[in-house]
């Protein structure tokens, strides 16, 4: 065999890199600028001015305790401050960047969720006096109950708005906390709209939207609060 070889035939070999060329990538269209801290804490500040207006119009507006004027400052500090201590509570899971600023861990959130329905509860039932005529319990319980859900429902639809798409981790479990801080919050102004005090009417009528905000706050963290 010979060593000779020709280098013409080197042309018959095709070109792989001779085809058509590929199409030039698409170009994508420019998305919305992601907005600045000043404007989040603008908008924050904003929700969070609707929010307390939306509770207090209610009391102003539509419906406040026939007592309200004669109760003494601390029983009315005392149902304020109960509800809005298990508000601040949840929120904290909620705005809480955690050591990497991703959030808190899920063990933690587990725990802020359900630390403000039990301090409610235990609060409650320790400060309240118990209930007298029981003979309609749950009319007067179910009729709270659908007041504080209309008051409970528009500040998590606001604060879903804000946090949309926000939480690259444990979504779900933040915006629970949010609903939960809703329903806290609810539960306030519950305790200057209705005059009944007793500790079970409290916890079940003006604290059930505590546990059901939480669960409807853990349905829209899968859809809109998700990163």
């Amino acid at each position: 065999m010979s060593d000779d070889f020709d280098l013409q035939d080197l042309r018959r070999i095709p070109d792989p890199f001779a085809g058509p060329a590929l199409p030039p990538p698409m170009e994508m269209p420019p998305g919305a600028p992601s907005p600045s801290r000043a404007a989040l804490a603008r908008r924050r500040a904003l929700a969070a001015a609707g929010v307390v207006s939306y509770e207090v119009g209610w009391v102003v507006l539509v419906e406040r305790r026939r007592d309200l004027g004669s109760l003494p400052v601390s029983t009315l500090a005392l149902g304020l401050l109960i509800p809005l201590a298990a508000a601040i509570f949840a929120f904290v899971a909620v705005s809480g960047k955690g050591r990497i600023g991703l959030g808190m861990s899920a063990s933690w959130l587990a725990a802020l969720c359900a630390l403000p329905p039990v301090l409610f509860v235990v609060a409650t039932f320790a400060t309240h006096p118990p209930d007298g005529d029981r003979g309609h319990f749950w009319d007067l319980a179910v009729r709270c109950i659908g007041v504080t859900a209309p008051l409970t429902a528009g500040p998590l639809a606001l604060g879903a708005w804000l946090f949309r798409h926000a939480f690259a981790a444990a979504s779900t479990w933040r915006t629970a906390a949010l609903g939960v801080a809703c329903g806290a919050l609810a539960a306030a102004t519950m305790s200057l709209a209705c005059w009944h005090s007793g500790a079970l009417h409290v916890v079940v009528g003006h604290g059930t939207m505590i546990l059901i905000g939480g669960a409807a706050g853990a349905l829209v963290g899968r859809r809109i609060t998700r990163a």
